[in-house]
């Protein structure tokens, strides 16, 4: 192990050396960048000089064209080719420059324009005919051409000139400028690593030494010593500071482990006060903490691991909190555990992970709350609405009958207020009649009384068979219904008859709260071992507090209009869906419409594996 005087003289003189290598590397850097601008420069100076070149070369080949048209003096072909040679030798080697962008299509049309003019030169110059006829030719095509090849020549010198002014002086400063800090900077940062590594070497060692031998001591639990550092600087205070340290330290030691003893029994007392089972775990599943309901009932005993509870729906319940960090709590009383001590009893459980302020997880409790007698109200409560549904059931059909036979005027003539009464009478007793069977069906679900026949269905088909249905109630609101369901959509196993109740009831909702001119989309598609359906709306939306509750029995969202419906038909589909072994679940947030979904199981017949719900 390298001593750490041997580490700062390795590190000081690693900087030393950088220097070294970084001062050289920039000299050197200057000098090549010096030679880039001065190639630059060269480069720039010749594709001027080529398009000087050019220009001269096309205005004498203009003055020789002029002079053979108006003097009628023959030109020797030897001239006119050798200025057009001239041309050509230049532009060969501007092609052969070309170092700016742009430059290229400067070149390019140049040498496009300069074909068409040496042709029509050579053309003119051995051409016949009156003078007019060539004076006329030289002003309408060969002038023009002329001009433009000479703009283009021009266009390729003064790019290169503005290269070699932007370039110029202020590059040539900049370089020597650079050069002269790097000679400083490389003399100041040689020098300074230099004084580093003999002054703090000799200045630092020995005090360090002291405050790592406390430090180790520390460690080891001794809070009793005191740190000796002469000096006043820096070290001094550090001393000085873990001097406070540790006498804040010892005090906290005493104060801390009162604290805890205090909070561990109060906490235990208070949770075996508690009738619910409570457990406090550990991020790694280790029982921490229990009352005696939930060691008794639930094997939670400290130091237990979460894993070896005989609960599947704790564990997964732990694993859920743990993974997704947020409180995991059940939606409904199906969820509870049946336990027997004594007599049968049903918790419902629920999992709240504790976060430290940087929202990392510390903890897990777990509360399982005793809902016997909430089950058991819950089960009267539905036992006692299929009674009292069964038995209006008999009365009602006899007052429909009644009303219907008033209407049809067999007991004699109505007046017209008479009629408005009945008919009236006759809305409220079919609305009546609708929920009483909505309970009946509901009963005749939950106990397992209602035939299902599931048989493979394709996913298109029934939300084609809903769709059409409700097209014409959407068409008269003004609403626009769509579907999307993609063509590798598996079949899904269900129940038509049933299954078109439940979407019946998801389109009734949307079309009562999406406003005329908005949209509702139908949609399936496959997920994972499931089909899943969605009735999407643009409505007003439900705020998230209400979406476990709006599947229960009769409830209605608050603020809602009067007659929107009796808050049963959710529970129905919630009913129907989950007999055929599926959720339902709401996904909305105010403002921004409601998306309803539901899963059915893939629809996959064999015989041998029938589903067993089939039976039912």
């Amino acid at each position: 192990m390298f001593s750490l005087r041997q580490k700062l003289m390795v590190a000081f003189g690693g900087l030393l050396a950088i220097l070294l290598v970084v001062g050289g590397l920039s000299l050197t850097l200057l000098g090549q960048y010096s030679g880039t601008i001065e190639r630059i420069f060269r480069e720039n100076y010749d594709s001027a000089t080529y398009g000087q070149g050019m220009k001269e070369a096309v205005a004498e080949i203009d003055d020789l064209v002029q002079f053979a048209i108006w003097r009628e003096l023959g030109t020797t072909p030897q001239t006119f080719d050798q200025l057009a040679r001239s041309f050509e030798t230049n532009l060969a080697k501007e092609k052969g420059n070309i170092t700016i962008p742009g430059e290229e299509e400067i070149v390019a049309q140049l040498s496009s324009r300069w074909g068409e003019y040496k042709s029509g030169c050579s053309t003119l110059v051995g051409a016949g005919g009156s003078e007019a006829e060539r004076s006329a030719e030289y002003r309408e095509r060969l002038a023009p051409l002329g001009r433009q090849v000479k703009s283009l020549a021009q266009q390729v010198i003064d790019i290169n000139l503005q290269n070699i002014v932007s370039v110029d002086g202020r590059v040539t400063r900049s370089a020597v400028t650079a050069r002269w800090l790097m000679y400083a900077l490389l003399a100041a940062g040689t020098a300074l690593a230099v004084l580093l590594a003999g002054v703090i070497s000799r200045s630092i060692l020995n005090a360090l030494r002291t405050v790592t031998h406390s430090a180790h001591q520390i460690e080891t639990g001794n809070l009793d010593l005191v740190v000796s550092v002469p000096s006043r600087d820096e070290l001094g205070q550090l001393a000085a500071a873990f001097n406070s340290m540790a006498s804040r330290l010892r005090e906290f030691r005493r104060t801390d482990r009162a604290r805890f003893l205090r909070t561990q029994r109060t906490t235990q007392l208070a949770i075996n006060s508690l009738p619910d089972a409570v457990a406090v775990l550990s991020p790694e599943g280790k029982v921490e903490m229990a009352n005696e309901t939930a060691q008794n009932l639930f094997h939670l005993r400290p130091d237990a691991l979460v894993t070896e509870v005989p609960f599947a729906a704790i564990r997964a319940l732990f694993r859920r909190a743990h993974d997704e960090a947020r409180p995991v709590r059940p939606e409904g009383y199906d969820a509870a555990i049946q336990v027997f001590e004594g007599r049968e009893q049903f918790y419902l459980p629920q999992a709240v992970p504790i976060l430290d302020e940087e929202r990392q997880l510390v903890g897990v409790t777990l509360l399982l709350a005793d809902v016997t007698n909430l089950r058991r109200l819950d089960e009267m409560k539905s036992g006692l609405l299929s009674v009292v549904s069964h038995e209006l059931r008999t009365p009602l059909t006899s007052i429909r009958m009644a009303v219907h036979l008033l209407l049809d005027e067999r007991a004699g003539p109505l007046t017209e207020k008479q009629s408005e009464l009945l008919v009236a009478a006759r809305e409220d007793a079919e609305r009546l009649f609708r929920i009483i069977e909505n309970l009946l069906d509901m009963g005749r679900i939950q106990g397992g009384g209602a035939l299902m026949d599931f048989q493979p269905v394709a996913a298109g088909d029934l939300v084609a068979d809903a769709v059409e249905t409700a097209r014409a109630a959407f068409r008269d609101r003004g609403v626009a219904l769509e579907t999307e369901v993609p063509d590798d959509t598996p079949s899904a196993l269900a129940d038509r008859t049933r299954i078109a109740h439940v979407f019946s009831n998801l389109l009734d909702n949307a079309l009562k709260y999406t406003p005329s001119g908005g949209r509702v989309a139908v949609s399936a598609r496959g997920e994972g071992s499931a089909v899943r359906f969605a009735v999407k709306d643009s409505g007003p939306g439900i705020a998230p507090e209400h979406h476990v509750r709006i599947f229960e029995r009769f409830y209605r969202v608050p603020g809602q209009k009067a007659g929107v419906g009796a808050g049963l038909g959710l529970a129905i589909a919630k009913d129907i869906v989950e007999a055929h072994g599926g959720r339902i679940w709401v996904e909305s947030h105010v403002g921004r419409g409601a998306e309803f979904n539901f899963t059915l199981q893939l629809g996959e017949p064999s015989g041998e594996d029938e589903d067993p719900r089939k039976r039912t």
